[in-house]
């Protein structure tokens, strides 16, 4: 299993399990031109989005929990910068701000899914991982969503405007939903009647691409 998470300059940033057992994950980079492909880092990664900051061309990475709790900043060769411990029983899906000022991520109050109390939400902090700040609250009169849904992932940052956008089970669907990070303020993105999830903004803001599929979750398209 492969999957592409991020580019840059022809260079394209995964996470597979091409050469290990299942679902142990770790970090790859391919050259688009070539077809070159190596292993940067040698630490195995959790099943998590990544961010990248183009302004100091480094990653945040989710190592996996046998490894550390904190997420990574390395270069793109690599090598680790910084370390960023949230505080948190759970974290995971970091992604840098525009900017590269500041770092969303998912959060739960637990250290999985599993326990009484994980309580999922978005959770935002400084850089240098000070200011820690809850974001998102799911509402408290919606009973749809089942332990196992999703309440809030993976956060994705808007190019140009000041909001940051996830995925989140309400009234019985995944629908797209953003929240003002300054504020709180939230609100529903889209309104289809399909479920959505996976997405991602181009680089001016003005479209985009997201995973939809029905409610059963049998029939899945990249949608625009």
């Amino acid at each position: 299993m492969a999957w592409a998470y991020l580019s840059w300059e022809q260079q394209v940033f995964m996470l597979s399990d091409r050469d290990t057992c299942n679902r142990c994950y770790y970090l790859y980079q391919m050259d688009l031109s070539s077809g070159a492909m190596h292993q940067p880092s040698d630490f195995r990664f959790r099943d998590s989005w990544m961010g990248f900051d183009p302004s100091s061309q480094s990653l945040i990475v989710n190592p996996h929990q046998s490894v550390d709790s904190a997420f990574y900043i390395i270069d793109l060769c690599g090598a680790l910068r910084e370390k960023i411990t949230t505080g948190l029983p759970y974290a995971s899906d970091p992604a840098f701000s525009p900017d590269g000022k500041y770092i969303v991520f998912r959060g739960g109050m637990t250290k999985s899914k599993r326990e009484q109390g994980f309580d999922e939400a978005l959770y935002i902090l400084n850089r240098d991982g000070s200011g820690l700040r809850r974001i998102t609250n799911y509402p408290v009169a919606d009973t749809s969503a089942a332990w196992y849904q999703y309440k809030a992932r993976p956060p994705v940052w808007h190019p140009t405007e000041h909001f940051v956008s996830y995925q989140s089970y309400q009234q019985g669907m995944y629908s797209i939903y953003a929240v003002d990070p300054e504020t709180g303020n939230n609100w529903k993105l889209t309104d289809h009647q399909f479920s959505e999830g996976y997405h991602h903004w181009s680089p001016d803001g003005e479209w985009l691409t997201l995973e939809i599929f029905d409610p059963e979750e049998t029939q899945f398209s990249i949608g625009l």
